[in-house]
């Protein structure tokens, strides 16, 4: 795992401490998939919460393998199950909440091993539910902005009740419709068994916890910033994405499992990161210090979709709103990675 600067990390996760947190306080939690970007941000908040305000919660994560942990974490407890969430998942103890965020979530997971990506989002969903139904736990569910396939014409972003076209019978699919699909089944559970459960779709996250494998193009661009070298286009860049600082995602997860509506599911993004993969690419470069080159080689790799820009309203109604502007959340990445322990790595 790398190195993280604990004094820079400790006071961007401050940041996202209110009144509204301390519900959090001597709570028992569950988090699939702790070892990502999003679930071990997640985890690195609420372990950081127990060490400065002495909040008492009781932590657990359902993991693939052992669960990475940052060296100024070491000492706290964390009951770790090391399996599949594609298998029943036994605890126990109570829980109250279940922040489900474990899936194959980069490009060539879908391209080489469709059906493990189809059968983690929904045999882990269908687990993770069936947890929450025990322990009379709320639910969280990391969904994704590719649930809505192309933006229908006419319409400029992505709104919760909106959905417009995916082919099904490409293999590429295999995640969009697996989310889909697993967002069905937990309305289905809400209907028939009562459980309490929202959705969070998360746009494109990004943050210092990216993980090696992953080969999506903005954590390739970051992995070349850290190590001071050019980042490479091959294609035009395009693409509108929304881009949301890892730290802004766990703030509007923990808005939803506060506040959120029984079976719904909301949209997170944030407004300053609502750009096209080449000025993401060229904001990476402009504060890392390198080059931005083109060298254009157009593939139809990647995803199909070409604007994936999603509304937040929704998520503002919460009363939730971004903490960290596309410029602070980049610095930020930068900022709490020793820069020496990621060449270490490589």
């Amino acid at each position: 795992m790398r190195t993280f600067n604990k004094s820079n990390y400790f006071s961007s996760l401050d940041r996202l401490v209110t009144d509204e947190i301390k519900t959090f306080f001597d709570k028992s939690i569950l988090i699939t998939g702790a070892n990502g970007l999003i679930g071990g941000s997640l985890l690195d908040f609420f372990l950081f919460l127990n060490e400065k305000y002495q909040a008492n919660i009781s932590l657990a994560v359902v993991v693939r393998k052992d669960l990475e942990v940052h060296d100024f974490f070491q000492e706290q407890k964390v009951a770790r199950i090391i399996q599949s969430v594609e298998e029943v998942i036994h605890f126990d103890g109570d829980l109250d909440y279940i922040f489900h965020t474990a899936s194959n979530a980069h490009p060539q997971a879908y391209d080489l091993y469709p059906v493990e990506t189809i059968m983690t989002t929904v045999a882990g969903t269908k687990n993770t539910l069936e947890l929450a139904k025990e322990k009379d736990a709320k639910l969280i569910f990391v969904s994704s902005s590719e649930v809505y396939g192309e933006l229908p014409e006419g319409a400029k972003h992505h709104v919760e009740n909106l959905y417009g076209l995916i082919d099904i019978l490409s293999p590429r699919s295999c995640y969009s419709e697996s989310k889909r699909l697993a967002e069905t089944l937990i309305v289905s559970y809400i209907k028939e068994f009562g459980v309490e459960a929202s959705i969070v779709r998360p746009a494109y996250i990004y943050g210092a916890r990216f993980a090696e494998a992953n080969t999506r193009a903005d954590v390739d661009f970051i992995k070349k910033c850290l190590a001071k070298e050019n980042i490479v286009m091959k294609t035009k860049g395009s693409q509108r994405r929304s881009y949301c600082y890892v730290l802004d995602c766990v703030s509007a997860m923990l808005a939803v499992a506060l506040k959120g509506e029984n079976g719904a599911a909301y949209n997170i993004s944030s407004d300053s990161g609502n750009v096209q993969l080449v000025d993401f690419a060229r904001k990476l470069a402009e504060i890392s210090g390198v080059e931005l080159i083109f060298d254009i080689q157009e593939s139809g790799a990647g995803s199909p979709v070409q604007n994936s820009l999603l509304s937040n309203e929704k998520l503002k109604g919460l009363g939730w709103n971004e903490g960290f502007d596309l410029s602070e959340g980049i610095r930020d990445t930068f900022s709490n990675i020793l820069v020496s322990s990621f060449k270490e790595m490589k």
